[in-house]
């Protein structure tokens, strides 16, 4: 077999890490020949759930790649193409965006002079290509190149950098076309082996679904190990999660629902727990309690779509994270405790003729450049 070196990056962003690949270096364009080597270069699939053999590290959140190429669309300047790759099983999934990596996207564009840039802040627009959405992403170049070092901290990362704004305009409908998919606020669906239970599905840059942990008879303030060996409640919430893909078109039948899309998350008030670098997060200092699910498995922090969903989501009222945040908090901050600590999410939402609309999204993220060079397929 012939071996082929392909020029890539390795980037953090946000709480992710992935590989970039600029589509001139590779060598197809075919989805189907891409996903296979994606999975090769990122180490899947893997029945030790390691990906020693490859770029991965064992979790959802560092088993990715990306795309970027230059935009032919008047109101964007580069392309961006995600794929998120699976651990243990041969699956390359081309049906959703990721949100973390959404962080890294504009300073790539600029350090690989795909994009010109200017001394100090630029806006970077970044057509989302599996959303059909338009991001715009804001942050600092010095000498040419996107400034890493800053004071900016976010959970789950340790250290500062330098921050990065990610406006997310109208995100609603990117995955069904509807910012709520039923058309309800709240719906109340069968499950077998639970009986009835309430969900809200909201498509907000990535359709995800909403249980309240009590629920399920959980606390909202579980650690992602404690949450992974609950295996009882983690069937329970994939059920939830095919169920509901069938019912807004995602799949055509709740055994093809695929692993990444929608994603599911439990929601509570604000309860004290302690996060994943074991300080204690008290309850009087976040606005809603959040725990997501990622690919079958509890998200060490959150998905940077799940972080931008949860901020629409929660100003949507009658939904209920709307009904479980803290009363009188603040739309445009909202801070939501996840594993790692809190982050912020932001949204304006307006309503017309009964129905909801979300005029836009706001997070924030840092990256970190962490390797220039090529990979071996």
């Amino acid at each position: 077999m012939k071996q082929n070196w392909i020029t890539a990056s390795y980037y953090r962003g946000g709480t992710s890490k992935g590989v970039f690949f600029q589509a001139k270096d590779l060598p197809t364009d075919s989805q189907e020949e891409l996903s296979k080597i994606f999975l090769k270069v990122i180490g899947s699939p893997d029945p030790n759930g390691r990906q020693l053999n490859g770029m991965g590290g064992g979790v959802s959140s560092v088993s990715k790649c990306v795309i970027i190429s230059p935009s032919k669309r008047e109101d964007a300047d580069v392309d961006y193409n995600f794929i998120q790759l699976a651990v243990e099983q041969p699956v390359a999934e081309w049906n959703n965006n990721c949100g973390n990596l959404s962080g890294a996207v504009g300073p790539y564009a600029v350090n690989t002079r795909i994009v010109k840039a200017k001394e100090g802040e630029n806006k970077v627009r970044i057509y989302q290509v599996n959303t059909d959405k338009i991001i715009h992403s804001t942050f600092y170049v010095k000498d040419g190149i996107a400034e890493v070092e800053g004071d900016y901290s976010i959970a789950g990362v340790a250290g500062t950098g330098s921050k990065v704004r990610l406006d997310y305009l109208a995100p609603g409908g990117s995955g069904t076309g509807k910012l709520l998919p039923t058309g309800n606020v709240v719906d109340e669906i069968e499950i077998e082996g639970h009986g009835k239970i309430k969900v809200s599905i909201v498509d907000a840059a990535t359709p995800l679904i909403y249980v309240l942990a009590e629920d399920l008879g959980l606390t909202c303030t579980e650690s992602p190990d404690q949450l992974d060996s609950k295996t009882k409640e983690m069937e329970i919430i994939q059920k939830i999660r095919r169920k509901c893909a069938y019912m807004i078109g995602l799949s055509k039948s709740e055994n093809e629902a695929p692993m990444n899309t929608p994603r599911i998350g439990i929601v509570s008030a604000p309860k004290d727990y302690q996060s994943l670098d074991k300080s204690t997060v008290s309850a009087d200092k976040y606005d809603i309690c959040t725990r997501m699910f990622s690919m079958g498995k509890t998200h060490k922090a959150i998905m940077g779509t799940a972080c931008v969903n949860i901020g629409v989501a929660a100003a949507i009222e009658g939904t209920l994270p709307y009904q479980v945040k803290r009363k009188g908090s603040n739309d445009l901050e909202l801070r939501v405790g996840n594993p790692s600590g809190i982050i912020v999410a932001g949204a304006v939402i307006d309503k017309k003729d009964g129905k909801f609309e979300a005029i836009s999204a706001v997070m924030y993220r840092t990256f970190r450049p962490l390797m220039i060079g090529k990979v071996l397929v």
